[in-house]
């Protein structure tokens, strides 16, 4: 079970603007927060050590192909699980590794 859990300031923007987007995103991120809680290695491995986990959003009416994806950084030594980005599948195909990496260079500093 995590006991750290935090936001990067990306994902929490980009979070908000979804959820006036899908009324249900809220209590779809609130199951993939157990879920992952419980088993931070799901989903697709990343570069950087991070992962990228689908997300249905009900609302939305798609399942996991069609809803959001989350990325996520565990650490296994601090506990921490840290939530990067979040986006829409239909908005964004892929997130680039680039892009990736200047959101992480922001919160490790």
């Amino acid at each position: 079970m995590v006991k750290n859990i935090s936001y990067t300031a990306e994902f929490t923007a980009e979070f908000k603007r979804l959820k006036k987007k899908y009324r249900s995103l809220e209590d779809d991120f609130l199951q993939l927060l157990k879920s992952l809680s419980e088993n931070p290695i799901q989903g697709n491995s990343l570069p950087l050590q991070m992962r990228k986990v689908r997300m249905g959003i009900k609302s939305k009416g798609k399942g996991t192909r069609g809803g959001a994806r989350v990325i996520i950084r565990y650490s296994i030594v601090d506990d921490i699980l840290r939530f990067i980005y979040i986006y829409d599948k239909s908005e964004m195909g892929n997130v680039s590794t680039d892009f990736l990496s200047a959101i992480l260079k922001e919160v490790d500093n």
